[in-house]
C-alpha cells in the first residue's frame, strides 16, 4: 500500500515541542531576573515553523519582537499597543503563570535598574576586551543577529557631548522609554546568550560612563584595545 503523507498534527506538535524545551529555561530565568531586583515584561516569541513572532492574543498582527499581555483576546487584525514599562513586573508570584503557560520572551524595560549600551562587530569586542582587562565589565549579552548589549547602572538622558559620542560609534543607549530582550528570549536566528551572566559578575554593574570611557578608548587606540 502507499504511504500516507504526514498527518496536519505534526505542524501542531512541533510548535508544542519548541515550547515545551523553552518554557523551563525561560520561566526560570524570569524568576532569576526578578529576584535580584530587575523589572521584566512578557514579549513575543519566535515560531521557527511559521517563520514570525508570535505573542498572547491569536489574532494579533504586530510584526517583530514586541512585548505583550498574557490571557488577552485579540480580533483578527488586533495589535499589540502595550509599553513594556506597563506590562513588566517585579513580583515573582506574577511570573511565575505567564512563562509556565507559553514561551515568552524576557524583556527588559531599560531606564529603571539597568541601562544598556548596544554595540556590534570589532568595536563591540575591543569595548569588551578593554572592560575585562580592568575587570570592570558587567553582564553582556550576545543575541544572534550580531548586537552585544552590555549593561550598566540606570543613568537617565545622556549630556549633548556623551551622547555624540556614543551615536558617532555606531552605538546606541538604551534607557527610559525602550527595552532589550534577556537571555534565553528566542529570537529569529536563535536564542539570546550571556556571554558574561548577571550571576558570573554577581549582579555588578558598571557605570554607563566607564562603559563610554572604554569605547572611546577603543575607537581612538584599537590596537591596544585588542592587546596587539
Amino acid at each position: 500500500p502507499a504511504r500516507s503523507s504526514t498527518p496536519p498534527a505534526r505542524r501542531c506538535t512541533v510548535i508544542s515541542t519548541i515550547a515545551y524545551r523553552l518554557q523551563p529555561r525561560l520561566a526560570e530565568a524570569a524568576q532569576c531576573y526578578v529576584g535580584a531586583g530587575w523589572p521584566i515584561a512578557p514579549g513575543s516569541w519566535w515560531d521557527a515553523v511559521d517563520a514570525r513572532y508570535r505573542c498572547a492574543p491569536a489574532g494579533c498582527m504586530t510584526e517583530g519582537l514586541h512585548p505583550t499581555v498574557p490571557d488577552t483576546e485579540a480580533g483578527a487584525s488586533w495589535r499589540c499597543q502595550v509599553s513594556v514599562a506597563r506590562s513588566s513586573t517585579q513580583d515573582v508570584e506574577q511570573v511565575a503563570r505567564p512563562w509556565g503557560s507559553r514561551p515568552y520572551s524576557v524583556l527588559l524595560p531599560t531606564g529603571y535598574v539597568c541601562d544598556a549600551v548596544e554595540l556590534r562587530g570589532a568595536t563591540a569586542q575591543r569595548v569588551q576586551n578593554l572592560l575585562a582587562s580592568y575587570d570592570l565589565h558587567g553582564p553582556i549579552a550576545a543575541c544572534p543577529d550580531g548586537r552585544i548589549l552590555l549593561f550598566t547602572v540606570a543613568t537617565g538622558p545622556l549630556d549633548e557631548d556623551l551622547t555624540a559620542e556614543v551615536t558617532a560609534a555606531g552605538a546606541l543607549h538604551h534607557s527610559k522609554g525602550s527595552w532589550v530582550p534577556l537571555p534565553p528570549s528566542p529570537l529569529a536566528g536563535g536564542p539570546v546568550q550571556w556571554t558574561e551572566s548577571p550571576v558570573a559578575t554577581r549582579w555588578r554593574l558598571p557605570s554607563l560612563q566607564i562603559v563610554a570611557d572604554a569605547l572611546r578608548l577603543a575607537l581612538r587606540q584599537p590596537a591596544l584595545a585588542e592587546g596587539t
